[in-house]
Formats: structure tokens, C-alpha cells, sequence
């Protein structure tokens, strides 16, 4: 008889109480540490924007007048020798990583010379007051302004900073032409090359004319009161009172509508000619600027822009040749093409003339469409100020290999538009 084998049992071995207190105790004490730091690092590290309203006194050789009206040349050269200077001054002091931009946004005269007024955006942990932050920049302005090489010659000491907020920083914006939020990321649909706007205010100055409702063209609003299109999309609808104007990303609903006052087509347009294809729309009242409707800057009559330019042109066309128009208000960028190679036999055959402007790709591709007429070719300069330089006007049919987009050149109505509508 076979006797079963015992298999010794082993005993589990217990912690001490002791040494269960003590590992327990150093956990929290890491958990607290770890906790501890987190809170240090998004306390600290955290930062946020804060926004100031500063004045500056400078002296120049050309006088006021020659740059106290808005996206001039002169207002444009002013503006950025003055925020490279301060741009220069926070780079070389201790402010330089939490320094963002400057904008001029207007000039004002004094006896003893001129005063520009800027916005500045910081940013700076949240732990910081305004109040402090304030101080540390006028602090670095008044000390590094000293050895700032002009023209213009400024007064450091005159520097006056105050605190804004957000809200009061857009209402100072959105008083400036050319001033956009946002930008696209794009999405699958297309107009052409292009893709969706998806973003309320990425091109604030876009309107949608509709006759009796239904879009038919682009338009550009260059003041509150007043849009500037093409002259061939009157060529048939006349009635100011069946016209409409809406502003937003979608025809609808609309940000804002408005009715016609009045159309004043280019005394020289004849249909079928592309020559003098411009208009100009008086509104029934003024708009409200906001952050999503707003005025583009209009060029100086003699500003050329360089073949080859990055611009965009917008509007609510067809997708294809033939097409229908869309709701949502489509983007494209396009290259500026000299009228040299546009007036070549296989591209336009010399029917560019010196009031029209190429746009687009030989390669084809990307262009503006049916039902974009009317609407704004736009580039932006060196301060991130938008210009309006076309306004759609003509092409063999959409995106074709050597058939860019043809756009009324504005730098040469330059001084019409003005004629026509004080701006």
C-alpha cells in the first residue's frame, strides 16, 4: 500500500505593519511631489495673452499729411520703421520670448511733431498682473528707445501704456482696413483648387450680391457704406431695388444684409468689352463692423505688386466650369502672372490690357469661376495688411492650362473709386 507524499506546505510571507506604514508614507509623499510640480508648471508655464494700447512722440522729415491716411505707402513704410523699432527694443531686452507684435493703427498730430498710436500683444504667465507687466515694458521702452536709429527720431520717455482687454483690442481692429482673424485649414471640398472657408471672419470683407434674392456676384466692402464689383454684373440687372448685399462665410443665413442705394457703373463700360469692368455699390446704410465684417485696404494708385505675389481670391462661384454657386464661400490662392507672358499667343494673345491683371497658373488648376465675379483678388504685405489688387472680372471658361483668371486691375481705378466714393 503506497503512502501519499506529503508536499510541504510554505508559509506566505507578511509585510510588517511597519513597513506597510512606511511605503505607503513615501507614495504620498511622491504622489504629493508629483502633484506639487504639476500645479507649479501650469501655474507658471501657462501663459495668456495681454494686450496694451501705447502712444509714442516722434519727430520725421515728411510731414503729417503725408501719412495720416490709412494702408497709404507712407502710412505703410511710418508703420513698419516704427514697429521694427519696438520689435528691435523687447529683442534685445529680457521681454523678447514673451513679446508677440505691434500694430500702428492710426497717427495723430502735435506741436512738436506726431504721435503713433500701437496695440501690443504679450504673452506672460497667467500669475503675472497687468498692472506689473505694464510697468516692466515701459521700463524696457524708455531704456532701449534711447539707442533706436531713425527716421523718425523718438521721444522714449513719451511712451503711455495702458491695459486692454480683448474685446477692446478687436473694437481698435476692426476700425482698420485690411485686419482678418483666423485661417483656413481646409477641407475636402473644393472650388476649383480651393477649399471651404470654414471660419467666420478669415475674409471679412467678402459681400454676396443677389438679385431678387438669388447670388449672382462677388463684391469687396472697402468702407461701411460702400463695395466695390465688376461693372458686367449690372449688364442686365439695373434695379438698385432688387439687389441685395449680404456679408458671412454662407449667402444663408447671412452675418449682415444690406440693400442698394444706388450702382454706379464705370462711364467707359461697354458690354462686350473687359475694358473698365468696375463698379461701385452705395448701401441703403451703413454696415457694423464686427470681428466678421470688415473693410479691405485699397493700394496706392502707383503701388505695383511683383509677378509671382502669393494672393487669394474668394467668392461663392461654381466648383466647375458651368456650374452652380455654393452656399459656403470657397478660397483659393493664386500667383501673380505678369502681362507680358499673359498676352502671349497661346495665353490671352495681347487682350490684357494695362487696366487688367493675371492671376492664377499656366498649368491651370485653381482659379475663380462663374458666380465669383465681382469678388476680391487679395495679398497682404509685410504687416499681415490685406489689399484689395483684382476684382474678377473675365476668363476662358475655369482652370484651364494657360487660361488664368483676368481681374480689374484696382491700382489703375484707383483714383475713380475715389472719385466715386471718397475713399
Amino acid at each position: 500500500m503506497y503512502q501519499p507524499v506529503r508536499v510541504p506546505v510554505r508559509k506566505r510571507s507578511c509585510l510588517e505593519p511597519w513597513v506597510i506604514g512606511l511605503i505607503t508614507f513615501i507614495s504620498l509623499i511622491v504622489l504629493a511631489v508629483c502633484i506639487g510640480l504639476i500645479v507649479h508648471y501650469v501655474r507658471y508655464n501657462t501663459r495668456k495673452p495681454y494686450n496694451y494700447y501705447s502712444t509714442l512722440s516722434f519727430t520725421s522729415d515728411k510731414y503729417y499729411y503725408e501719412f495720416d491716411k490709412e494702408a497709404t505707402t507712407n502710412f505703410t513704410e511710418m508703420s513698419q520703421r516704427i514697429e521694427s523699432m519696438v520689435k528691435n527694443a523687447f529683442a534685445q531686452s529680457s521681454l523678447r520670448r514673451q513679446f508677440i507684435k505691434s500694430q500702428v493703427i492710426k497717427y495723430s498730430p502735435q506741436e512738436s511733431g506726431v504721435v503713433a498710436h500701437m496695440l501690443m500683444i504679450f504673452r506672460f504667465p497667467s500669475t503675472q498682473s497687468p498692472e506689473s507687466i505694464k510697468k516692466t515694458i515701459e521700463h524696457v521702452l524708455h531704456e532701449k528707445l534711447q539707442h533706436a536709429t531713425g527716421p523718425p527720431k523718438v521721444d522714449p520717455s513719451s511712451v503711455v501704456i495702458t491695459n486692454i482687454n480683448k474685446t477692446e483690442t478687436d473694437n481698435f481692429l476692426k476700425n482698420c482696413c485690411g485686419t482678418r482673424i483666423g485661417t483656413s485649414s481646409g477641407t475636402s471640398e473644393r472650388i476649383i483648387g480651393g477649399q471651404a472657408v470654414e471660419q467666420e471672419g478669415e475674409w471679412p470683407w467678402q459681400a454676396s450680391l443677389q438679385w431678387d434674392g438669388a447670388h449672382r456676384c462677388g463684391a469687396t466692402l472697402i468702407n461701411a457704406t460702400w463695395l466695390v464689383t465688376a461693372a458686367h454684373c449690372f449688364r442686365n440687372y439695373k434695379d438698385p431695388s432688387r439687389w441685395t448685399a449680404s456679408f458671412g462665410v454662407t449667402v444663408n443665413p447671412p452675418k449682415e444684409r444690406r440693400r442698394f442705394k444706388r450702382i454706379i457703373v464705370h462711364e467707359n463700360y461697354e458690354y462686350p468689352s473687359h475694358e473698365y469692368d468696375i463698379a461701385v455699390v452705395e448701401l441703403s446704410r451703413p454696415v457694423t463692423y464686427t470681428n466678421v465684417v470688415r473693410r479691405v485696404c485699397l493700394p496706392d494708385a502707383s503701388y505695383k505688386i511683383a509677378p509671382g505675389s502669393q494672393a487669394y481670391v474668394t467668392g461663392f462661384g461654381a466648383l466647375k466650369n458651368d456650374g452652380t454657386s455654393v452656399n459656403r464661400l470657397q478660397q483659393v490662392e493664386v500667383r501673380i502672372i505678369d502681362s507680358k507672358t499673359c498676352n502671349e499667343p497661346q495665353v490671352y494673345n495681347n487682350a490684357i490690357s494695362p487696366g487688367m491683371l493675371c492671376a492664377g497658373y499656366l498649368q491651370g488648376g485653381k482659379d475663380a469661376c462663374q458666380g465669383d465675379s465681382g469678388g476680391p483678388l487679395v495679398s497682404s504685405n509685410s504687416r499681415d495688411i490685406w489689399y484689395l489688387f483684382g476684382i474678377v472680372s473675365w476668363g476662358d471658361e475655369c482652370a484651364e492650362p494657360n487660361k488664368p483668371g483676368v481681374y480689374t486691375r484696382v491700382t489703375a481705378f484707383r483714383d475713380w473709386i475715389e472719385a466715386k466714393t471718397g475713399v
